[in-house]
């Protein structure tokens, strides 16, 4: 079974161990965090940035960049739990590839590109990794990693605010928090 991203989760659930401790120890670091380097374009790393320091100056509360990230993947994978479509987010990805906000930066423009490290749940980047095993049994071998779905959710969500397309949303980060 390949890996779906750089930290293959999966393997480590395949590995689980015997005996009680040993199964008590694995237990509890499902809900430990792993750390993903992502890639996205600066701007919109920027923009990132300025909604974690609205959020923290209007609700007093830390709140980090991979706090929001980690928003993003609740969010596509509540959409996943509730749809049960892989190929319908397979398609939703493809068409997220095209874009022109995705060609602009990832195929014209590498060097306004930055790394950005984000800590999520090894319990949510299992579930990212099912997602594109899913993805994998109904359409067959396709490219998509973790990283990228990440990449491509991310981006889209900035776009979208950058459109008005989602003007509710930093309402909803200060509701969620407080």
């Amino acid at each position: 079974m390949r890996a779906y991203s750089s930290i293959d989760v999966m393997s480590e659930y395949l590995e689980r161990p015997s005996g009680f401790i040993a199964n008590l120890i694995w237990s509890m670091s499902k809900s430990a965090k792993v750390q993903l380097e992502i890639t996205i374009p600066k701007r919109l790393f920027l923009k990132g940035e300025l909604i974690t320091e609205t959020v923290r100056e209007e609700t007093e509360k830390a709140f980090s960049y991979s706090d929001l990230v980690d928003l993003l993947v609740k969010e596509l994978l509540s959409y996943y739990h509730h749809q049960t479509n892989p190929l319908k987010l397979y398609r939703v990805f493809q068409e997220i590839s095209s874009s022109f906000i995705i060609t602009r930066y990832y195929n014209d423009s590498k060097d306004e590109l930055t790394k950005v490290k984000v800590a999520l749940r090894k319990s949510d980047v299992f579930k990212l990794e099912m997602l594109l095993a899913d993805i994998e049994e109904v359409e067959g071998e396709h490219d998509l990693t973790v990283e990228r779905v990440l990449e491509l959710h991310y981006v889209n969500y900035m776009f979208d605010l950058l459109q008005g397309n989602n003007d509710e949303s930093v309402s909803r980060i200060i509701k969620e928090i407080i």
